[in-house]
């Protein structure tokens, strides 16, 4: 230790390290207050995409208390994720990015998520996401009905197209569609038509059902009542029928006769 206060050269090369170090921390706490200054304040955002929900002022003020949580530091110290996380939690929002436009914005691209259908008095995504939003009565008279388990919402929406695409031959518009808790589907139509396709192992399965439908066609059409008709698909060789012109199981082959136990 002694040598150490006795190497004039050597303490000078600790004191210029140490004058160094002093400055690079100065230099560095000094950035930071400069770049906290108003000067460098975000006040103003720019929302771009899926906005037609921010108009609605109780939507707005929601977007802009998230904001508000999310906001910390200026244009070179916000923190973007903070931003980008606060907007994902509201459930209407499909995704969001986030960038900086100098010197004073914030430009946020949103995506919504869009409805194929009614869940109660929620809304269900093309991707079986679950979600609350704001629709006129004219956007919500556009779409279909559904029902089912929230755990099978996914299912519930990759089906709607499959069932739409099955019955699209017959002229038949879908209203709604259920799935009960025994995962049994169940589809009325517009025509005032209830459709029984029951529980199957495989889509194929429950394909050949409609199939047996389509196949007693003419059959079907005439028998319609005016307030629609009730039409169980769950027999193995044909279907049940009912509607205010009848009350009758078919085969195929429109020949009255006992289809054996039918399934759930």
């Amino acid at each position: 230790m002694q040598g150490f206060w006795d190497d004039i050269g050597l303490m000078q090369a600790v004191t210029r390290m140490m004058v160094w170090v002093a400055a690079v921390l100065l230099l560095i706490a000094c950035a930071g207050w400069f770049l906290q200054r108003p000067f460098f304040a975000i006040n103003q955002f720019r929302f771009v995409g899926d906005v037609a929900q921010l108009e609605a002022k109780p939507t707005h003020d929601l977007i802009e208390q998230n904001l508000g949580q999310g906001l910390s530091g200026g244009f070179f110290s916000m923190n973007l994720y903070q931003v980008q996380n606060s907007l994902q939690s509201l459930s209407w929002v499909k995704s969001t990015s986030v960038r900086k436009v100098w010197p004073h914005a914030i430009e946020i691209h949103i995506t919504e998520h869009k409805p194929v259908a009614i869940w109660k008095e929620r809304y269900l995504s093309p991707e079986g996401q679950l979600f609350t939003t704001r629709l006129s009565d004219v956007q919500r008279a556009q779409l279909l009905e559904a029902e089912g388990p929230d755990a099978a919402s996914k299912l519930v929406a990759e089906q709607i197209p499959v069932i739409q695409q099955w019955f699209a031959p017959l002229g038949w518009t879908v209203k709604k569609v259920v799935l009960s808790e025994r995962y049994s589907w169940q589809v009325g139509f517009t025509n005032g038509a209830v459709v029984e396709l029951g529980r199957a192992d495989t889509p194929s399965a429950l394909e050949e059902r409609v199939r047996r439908l389509q196949q007693s066609m003419n059959f079907v059409q005439e028998n319609i009542g005016d307030t629609g008709a009730y039409i169980d698909l769950r027999y193995p060789n044909g279907f049940a029928m009912r509607s205010d012109k009848l009350h009758r199981v078919v085969t195929n082959t429109e020949t009255m006769m006992n289809t054996g136990e039918k399934h759930e």
